[in-house]
């Protein structure tokens, strides 16, 4: 058998293995899901040998199955330790995995499934194996689909239960010897997974992603700290290259333990945080956003005594922040008003299950810097970065040694990154794709000559290397004045307006910018009883005068601080949220801009009457 000196730790399967060894009974992860796959109101744990032996029965499995290296096996579910048992079943094989959004429609399943040559689909759930049945006449190349929960009855042979398949690993154990022969074989160059990027417009690309990518991601880890006793709060979806890379990857190199959580919604996120009561938490800005509101709705509760001094204390611990991420001294007197305001910190920060938080990172789009701030003063330090699926996915972060607000941070170690004359971020370093998957028309566009890779982002470099992004490329607006504009950061002015959830900017060859505004609903709907508001239903709460003039004043606001033709002359109020199930944003929860703008056409030619007239004749 292969010896721990013997495994390649610059792979991700021989790191399990080491871990296995050296922490076999050191807890590494734990969630709602039981040892037979379901799910519970209970928490369930697994130590480094429980996950190592799984994981090698599963790949015995596997390989009875006729998988071999370079198969790839896809992981349609959302987060759960199935999904990482199978990843790690496949990897040592030196097979390649293919993560599915678990809400991915059936002609999305069909596209990657069938673009990436998947032979063997692990599923969550009966929903998602009923999308698969639904367009496997379309996949030449699958053999077999693994269901995680437990099958209530199986409709023919190509189905099989994922306990099957553990029982059958079992059975064929000695399989583990030819196996481990693969094992010794592990090499950096490896294709360990095609992340089929969500993307705003188009059909989903695959990212050849290697060892050496996911890999390069560790240099940044020594700069954050991270200890083994730090507990993750994995609530991103693995299937998704910064939940991949920043929670599991990262957890599972320290290790630490990682805590799964399988939903973004609101509720389970509360249920979360409070019970797991993580020390490390990766999240993106809306999630941030939505922490920060309900900071806000537990201030509601309190006496306006206790607000007062919670917004006294905000501002002291704020500007303490400031002075310590600027590398400047504190004085004595600001130590003293802090020291004043910490115990009615710790109270809202145990309550909103934000306890025990140490470090926290934000990235797969823009924040608001104030946001930053806002946490920073209540002690909770959240450092932003920036990556693409393409990029494994960090380029640059802030860390605590180099931490410069409303940048996104300086490149990771033997990073190069460089700006165009046009304002685009180029990039070449060791994280950066192999390629696009089987799309050599994609990766011509996507590589200058010296092969730094065009991440479609606009932004600039400081004079100490601190990057600073504006916007996408390809969503600039060019009103029909000449005029640029960067609609992300007057749509991240709005984060932290209780009232209001999205904005979207438009303005593309228009005269002037509008926008389509999406209030915070439970917080509107709270307002408005307050306020003796009467309404029945959305459409009619978002009419009444009063909420008019409530989003107009908060528009007003943002207004002051934009240039003239930066400002937002007309908008109007959509009665329900954009989401994911309705096709307004991605699974990562950034708006689909186009899709946006079809829906909304008419309200949005309805901004722009006069330009029309004009335009007609």
């Amino acid at each position: 058998m292969t010896a721990i000196t013997d495994y390649n730790l610059e792979t991700i399967a021989g790191t399990a293995l080491r871990n296995a060894v050296l922490f076999p009974n050191k807890p590494i992860m734990k969630s709602r899901y039981d040892k037979v796959g379901r799910r519970t109101d209970r928490i369930h744990t697994y130590t480094c040998k429980e996950m190592s032996d799984i994981t090698w029965d599963l790949a015995c499995g596997l390989y009875t199955l006729g998988f071999r290296e370079k198969d790839r096996l896809a992981i349609f579910s959302p987060n759960r330790p199935r999904c990482m048992f199978a990843a790690g079943g496949a990897l040592l094989i030196r097979g390649a995995m293919v993560p599915v959004y678990p809400t991915s429609k059936p002609e999305d399943v069909r596209w990657i499934l069938h673009d990436s040559g998947t032979k063997v689909c692990f599923c969550g759930s009966e929903e998602q194996l009923e999308r698969v049945l639904e367009v496997r006449n379309e996949l030449p190349n699958l053999e077999k689909i693994i269901v995680m929960t437990p099958l209530q009855n199986k409709p023919d042979n190509m189905i099989m239960d994922f306990n099957a398949l553990l029982e059958l690993g079992r059975e064929n154990r000695d399989k583990k010897t030819e196996i481990d022969k693969i094992v010794g074989t592990l090499d950096e160059e490896d294709v360990v997974t095609l992340f089929y990027t969500s993307g705003t417009t188009g059909r989903p690309k695959g990212v050849i992603l290697s060892n050496r990518n996911i890999v390069s991601q560790r240099v940044i880890i020594p700069q954050m700290g991270f200890r083994r006793d730090d507990i993750w709060m994995a609530h991103l979806p693995f299937c998704h290259v910064y939940g991949f890379s920043a929670d599991l990857m990262g957890c599972g190199y320290v290790p630490g333990l990682l805590s799964i959580v399988d939903s973004l919604e609101t509720e389970e996120i509360r249920w979360a945080l409070r019970t797991f009561q993580p020390t490390v938490m990766n999240s993106v800005p809306r999630l941030w956003e939505k922490i920060y509101l309900e900071i806000l709705a537990l201030l509601q509760e309190r006496p306006r005594f206790i607000q007062k001094y919670f917004w006294w204390a905000g501002r002291v611990g704020s500007e303490v922040y400031l002075l310590k991420a600027q590398k400047k001294k504190v004085p004595l007197s600001l130590k003293l008003k802090l020291a004043l305001g910490k115990p009615l910190f710790l109270i809202v920060r145990k309550k909103a299950g934000l306890g025990r938080l140490r470090f926290c990172t934000t990235g797969g789009a823009a924040i608001n810097p104030d946001l930053i701030v806002f946490f920073g003063g209540l002690g909770i330090n959240i450092y932003q970065g920036y990556g693409l699926t393409e990029t494994s996915p960090i380029i640059n972060a802030n860390t605590p040694e180099n931490n410069r607000i409303g940048t996104v941070g300086k490149p990771l170690p033997g990073v190069e990154v460089k700006v165009e004359q046009d304002g685009e971020v180029l990039v070449r370093g060791p994280q950066v794709m192999r390629g696009y998957w089987q799309n050599p028309g994609a990766n011509e566009e996507s590589f200058t000559a010296d092969q730094f890779f065009r991440t479609g982002d606009i932004g600039f470099i400081d004079e100490e290397g601190y990057l600073t992004i504006t916007d996408r490329k390809k969503e600039l607006l060019k009103t029909s004045g000449g005029k640029y504009v960067a609609p992300q950061p007057i749509e991240n002015a709005f984060n932290t307006d209780p009232y209001i959830e999205q904005v979207v900017v438009v303005g593309e060859n228009k005269k002037h910018i509008s926008a389509l505004v999406v209030p915070e609903f439970e917080a509107l709907e709270t307002w408005a009883g307050e306020e003796g508001i009467e309404y029945g239903n959305h459409s009619e709460l978002v009419a009444n005068p009063r909420v008019k003039e409530l989003i107009e004043g908060s528009i007003s606001r943002v207004n002051e601080g934009l240039a003239r033709f930066e400002q937002i002359k007309r908008h109007h109020i959509v009665d329900r949220p954009f989401t994911e199930e309705t096709g307004e944003l991605t699974p990562s929860l950034k708006v689909k801009r186009r899709v946006v703008q079809k829906k909304y056409k008419e309200q949005i030619d309805a901004m722009y009457p006069l330009e029309e007239i004009f335009t007609a004749l």
